[in-house]
């Protein structure tokens, strides 16, 4: 199927229904909310069609999710499918076995795991949604800064300038490849909920919202969870203190209901069955931070215009908060609008929970290991950082703040300048030229490995030996000697998995965002020690790193049948092997009568 010229062609159709809307607009003088949402929705979905190849929306199309972090991603959720419920309902048995662990920790989306789980028989064998899930992620940040600039102005094609600036914001762009932690319209609508107003509401009308937005979180992903729930203390201040809408109780009732409903979820999803036993004071913590010049320098070739930012950590690429050249203008020129005009007492009020939030997210992604490019200023350890540790990968945690920073500049230039309307089109036009001149280089870096030839999309797996088909439905485990947690992984774990899970057998490696690491270290020593003693089951497949094959042929006290299947050590005993063999005997036979270079 030719992608590229349904690219082009869905790019034009809805590029004309924006001018078409805003047509419309100019000439009925109507801004409806459908025209704004349709917009973003509109925007969003042409930028992924820009960026990325239509291919990765099939779900029968595993290719693209066969390296890097995806291939664990799709791993969970591919064996999760496989396996019977269990409770929590997150909770996943045969990956990472015999520990295991939860579909939270695979980063599989678990919103996505579990509603589909139910439907999985009726599934292809081979099925992914993470194309999907991308594509929506664009789209809703569309939305959601709809709703956000529909705050700011009636007009709609400022609107549809400042639409874009959250589209192609780079913080977004920069986890594709981290499929979860690309729901960014939830701090989005964090943040809609922060600054819309409330007319004629009661002091329990914004928990309904609140409720909605904080559940799907924690469904996505812990980070995004505890941001969502920043924005929301931070509401619920002002709704208390400043705005005089509901009393302590109401508030305290609201806030305390909201965090009663992660937990429950996180718990459903299993986070709390397994035991992430990680130290924050140690080296994680600040290896994983923003460096202060995140927001104004750029990583990993993000801009035309600045150098690098040369970090302390090799780790502080999770900080990464590049805000972009145009961005930066339009905030330098805002700037000077307070400079000959602070903000008043009662914007300040207005702004004063939400800034302390802020300022504490900012403080959380700077960590205990404060650095100036490539300097440590400050560095700290504390007992009480212990309590942080499944949230190493400190500076995500910025990311509300450079949302809010992009919200309030936007929101600057349009209120001081309400009676220009021709001057803040310039501005924004401005700023957003220059903001895609500074972008376009990376763009098209995604662009190419999308559709270059480098593009991963015809994937097959190499186990191709008829061998697979007829051994796993005989057996129950797969057992890497040794797995990933252990030393030098056996064999590769993608194809393997794949199999293990269509055929619904565990495996006892992959790849997790957590894992317990006092029970994997007693499970290693654990199979080594039955490595040593020749302990061997019948209803496990043993895949063998060739370091340590002869010691598990040796040590054996039962009979063995190894073989290299795909260039793969494989070791079965020869008691399951014969309840099989004669069948897949018979199969080479006939095969080979049928084509004799088939063996």
């Amino acid at each position: 199927m030719n992608y590229t010229g349904i690219e082009i062609t869905s790019t034009l159709i809805l590029l004309t229904i924006v001018i078409s809307l805003l047509l419309i607009a100019k000439w009925t003088q109507r801004n409806p909310l459908s025209f704004s949402l349709t917009i973003g929705a509109i925007l969003g979905g042409a930028f992924f069609i820009q960026v990325f190849n239509l291919k990765i929306l099939v779900p029968t199309e595993i290719g693209w999710l066969m390296q890097s972090d995806w291939e664990w991603h799709f791993m969970g959720w591919h064996i999760f499918r496989s396996e019977p419920w269990h409770f929590p309902l997150g909770k996943l048995t045969h990956f990472w076995f015999p520990i295991g662990t939860t579909i939270g920790y695979t980063d599989s989306i678990p919103l996505l795991a579990l509603l589909l789980k139910p439907w999985s028989l009726l599934l292809p064998t081979h099925f992914q949604y993470f194309g999907l899930w991308l594509l929506s992620c664009f789209i809703l940040q569309g939305v959601f800064a709809a709703l956000l600039l529909r705050l700011l102005t009636p007009h709609l094609i400022l609107q549809t300038l400042g639409i874009i600036f959250f589209i192609i914001h780079p913080v977004l762009l920069h986890r594709f490849a981290h499929l979860a932690l690309c729901a960014h319209w939830l701090v989005l609508a964090g943040l809609w909920l922060s600054f819309k107003s409330w007319p004629n509401a009661t002091a329990f009308t914004p928990l309904k919202l609140w409720w909605i937005l904080i559940s799907l979180a924690a469904t996505i992903h812990p980070y995004l969870t505890v941001m969502v729930m920043g924005l929301a203390m931070a509401f619920y201040a002002h709704w208390w203190l400043i705005e005089r809408r509901c009393t302590l109780v109401a508030a305290g009732l609201q806030l305390a209901s909201l965090g009663i409903t992660i937990l429950f979820l996180w718990w459903v999803i299993g986070y709390f069955v397994i035991e992430s036993n990680q130290d924050l004071s140690g080296q994680s913590f600040g290896y994983y931070s923003m460096n202060l010049l995140a927001p104004l320098l750029p990583q990993q070739e993000w801009s035309l215009f600045f150098r690098e930012l040369p970090v302390a950590t090799a780790g502080q690429y999770e900080g990464f908060n590049y805000l972009g050249a145009g961005v930066l203008l339009l905030g330098a020129w805002s700037g000077y609008e307070l400079s000959q005009r602070p903000p008043t007492k009662t914007t300040l009020k207005r702004l004063f929970f939400l800034g302390i939030i802020c300022l504490g997210f900012t403080l959380l992604a700077i960590s205990n290991k404060v650095t100036v490019g490539p300097l440590v200023l400050l560095e700290f350890k504390a007992d009480f950082l212990n309590t942080l540790a499944v949230f190493r990968s400190s500076g995500r945690f910025f990311w509300p703040v450079n949302y809010a920073l992009l919200f309030l500049i936007l929101q600057l230039l349009i209120r001081r300048n309400r009676h220009f309307l021709k001057l803040t089109l310039f501005y924004f036009s401005l700023g957003l030229i220059i903001q895609e001149i500074d972008f376009y280089p990376k763009h098209l870096v995604y662009h190419q490995l999308s559709h270059g030839p480098q593009a991963q999309f015809a994937w097959e797996n190499p186990l191709k030996s008829a061998w697979w088909k007829f051994a796993l439905p005989h057996y129950q485990h797969i057992t890497f000697i040794p797995p990933i947690a252990c030393g030098e992984e056996a064999a590769p774990f993608g194809p393997v998995s794949l199999l293990a899970g269509q055929y619904g057998l565990t495996i006892n490696t992959g790849r997790l965002a957590r894992a317990e690491v006092e029970k994997t270290m007693q499970y290693c020593q654990q199979l080594f020690q039955a490595v040593r003693e020749g302990q061997v089951k019948s209803d496990t497949i043993y895949i063998i790193h060739p370091n340590h094959l002869e010691t598990f042929k040796q040590s054996a006290k039962v009979p063995l049948t190894c073989n290299l299947i795909d260039g793969i050590n494989t070791c079965i005993t020869e008691q399951s092997y014969q309840q099989w063999q004669k069948e897949y005997a018979t199969w080479q036979q006939q095969s080979a009568a049928d084509n004799p270079s088939i063996k």
